[in-house]
């Protein structure tokens, strides 16, 4: 019996966990990528990303980020590389806040453990914030930093290693469904494959019209600041702050500087990611100044360093994990954006299920139709 023939388009968060899992289970597998795994021209870059098991908006992802944990843990082992820097994470916000609420709950109901701060507490562990009245931080033992390029191009390798194939520098420019499977065409010509998975990212409504209406794609900044003194970062951990001041931060490597996120509402739509203005304009670093200012007064206010990225989100801002609406075996990985690189693992793992049999292991069907439950 001939072996199923799965194209993987986009070898990068997702697509780059999708190859390493379809090669695992002996699937001839094929990745097309514009670039090359780990290019930074995506949402795949700034040196960081946060990891928490702690879920602050939708407890259905509590399994899904389970999973991605351990499956984190066969990656570091497979790849023999320091994929995660696991040294703590704080959740901070209003007790009241509808997210900070979701967290306490993500967190008595993980089993793992954690603490809960106080606004007094908070200052005297963690002095580098300043608080609002009444706030409170979540402490979770097992958050901290991923390594986002270096993670998507050591699986990519894996992959390759196991056998899998990555045309690099390669753009697809069309996946079209026919009666003998999916054909997926670049410019060195057409590759035929039993099914694909798409994880092109902002670039999944220009493949696939028929998402245009279910993504938007915007342009992000992350933005980095020095400390005013050193030593003032030696000890703060990566943290992500609930709305409706949401924002999020990671020490560098070196702990001289922090890098900052803001959420949604900051960034730029971006049609056309290949076309995007990649220069920060300075009215987009006000509210990054605001953020600081208020909350880590121990930083300096104008930013060392700024970078852009592109992102994906549906409507509702949960993913779409499953089957094309119209090509039954085109599978969809997209709008990632606010809970992609933490859980790319185990969405890896179910987007080869889903390509190898349509059945994953996790439950995955309130992110098939955006929009709805």
């Amino acid at each position: 019996m001939p072996r199923l023939r799965v194209g993987v388009v986009g070898t990068g968060t997702m697509g780059a966990q999708v190859l390493w899992q379809l090669s695992k289970r002996g699937v001839d597998a094929t990745g097309f990528e514009t670039h090359a795994p780990g290019h930074p021209r995506g949402a795949a870059g700034g040196e960081t990303r946060l990891f928490r098991t702690i879920e602050i908006e939708d407890l259905r992802y509590a399994p899904i980020v389970t999973r991605a944990h351990e499956i984190w843990a066969e990656l570091h082992e497979a790849t023999g590389r320091e994929l995660r820097v696991l040294d703590g994470s704080l959740v901070l916000g209003s007790p009241a806040d509808p997210q900070m609420r979701t967290a306490l709950e993500s967190a008595r109901r993980s089993g793992r453990p954690y603490e809960v701060y106080d606004e007094a507490e908070l200052r005297a562990r963690h002095p580098q914030h300043a608080p609002d009245p009444g706030d409170i931080a979540i402490w979770e033992p097992i958050g901290g930093t991923i390594k986002p390029e270096l993670t998507v191009a050591a699986t990519a390798g894996l992959a390759e290693r196991n056998g899998a194939t990555i045309h690099r520098h390669s753009p697809v420019r069309e996946i079209r469904e026919t009666s003998r499977g999916v054909t997926v065409a670049t410019d060195s010509g057409e590759s035929e494959f039993d099914r694909v998975v798409v994880a092109a990212g902002g670039w999944t409504n220009q493949l696939l019209p028929r998402f245009a209406d279910l993504l938007t794609v915007r342009r992000l900044i992350s933005a980095w600041f020095f400390a005013k003194e050193a030593g003032h970062l030696d000890t703060i951990p990566p943290f992500i702050r609930t709305v409706p001041n949401y924002c999020y931060g990671l020490p560098v490597p070196d702990r001289t500087a922090m890098k900052i996120g803001l959420g949604y509402d900051h960034h730029m739509a971006a049609d056309r990611p290949d076309e995007v203005e990649r220069v920060a304009r300075p009215a987009e670093l006000a509210p990054f100044r605001r953020i600081v200012e208020r909350y880590l007064p121990g930083l300096d206010p104008d930013p060392m360093r700024t970078d852009t990225y592109i992102e994906t989100y549906t409507p509702d801002h949960r993913e779409w994990v499953g089957a094309h609406p119209d090509m039954p075996n085109v599978i969809v990985l997209a709008g990632f954006s606010g809970h992609g690189f933490k859980m790319c693992p185990a969405i890896g793992e179910a987007g080869a299920q889903l390509a190898i049999d349509g059945a994953p292991a996790l439950d995955v069907g309130f992110l098939r139709n955006p929009g709805s439950g």
